[in-house]
This record gives structure tokens, C-alpha cells and sequence, in this order.
């Protein structure tokens, strides 16, 4: 499943997103995502655990939060309609630009 859906490229099979290193200015037509005022970035919709929205945090190799054409790591937080964490996910770029993601544990 690609998400979240953006017009930037193409998604393959198990590829989950490809929002960190991306060149377009969220907030932006083409850009799945919304800046807000913390540095972070909201999708609204549907996503891959069943939440209603995610909010990206998009890291560097030092763990410094940073914009999201910057980074190299990324946090993912999926949220219910209450606003409460269904599954938190995270993320790496590779050379090629993809990034690929891991699920938390259910166990804590």
C-alpha cells in the first residue's frame, strides 16, 4: 500500500511512502501532507492501521527533528477519530530515496 498518495511518483509493490527527501513543499498541490506550526506534518484520510489521520516526524541520522526534504528517518504516529495512537511506524531512506518502515511492537 502506498501511503499517503501523492502525485511525486510511483509507488511499488510493499512500498509504504516516499514523503522523506521529497522536493515538494507540503501544504502544496502534489504533496499529501500539511506543514504545522511544530515542525511536524498531518495526513487527513484513511491509513494503513485504520486510523483517520498520521502525523509525520521526520528525523536526522542525530535524531534532530528536521524538515521533511532534509530527512533521513521518519516517525509516523496513525490516529483514530479521537485523536488516539492506533500504531506507530518507522522509517529510513535508502540511497534510491525510498523509505521503508517498521511497525512498533504490540507488546511495549
Amino acid at each position: 500500500m502506498k501511503f499517503p498518495v501523492c502525485d511525486f511518483a510511483e509507488s511499488e509493490e510493499g512500498f509504504y511512502s516516499q514523503c522523506a527527501g521529497c522536493p515538494i513543499e507540503a501544504s502544496t498541490p502534489g504533496c499529501a501532507l500539511e506543514a504545522r506550526d511544530d515542525g511536524t506534518y498531518q495526513f487527513s484520510g484513511e491509513t494503513p492501521h485504520g486510523g483517520v489521520k498520521a502525523i509525520f516526524i521526520f528525523k536526522d541520522n542525530d535524531g534532530t527533528q528536521v524538515a521533511k526534504e532534509d530527512a533521513v528517518h521518519v516517525e509516523i504516529h496513525e490516529l483514530d477519530e479521537l485523536g488516539h495512537l492506533v500504531t506507530i511506524l518507522y522509517g529510513m531512506v535508502d540511497p534510491e530515496g525510498m523509505i521503508y518502515l517498521k511497525k512498533s511492537d504490540d507488546d511495549g
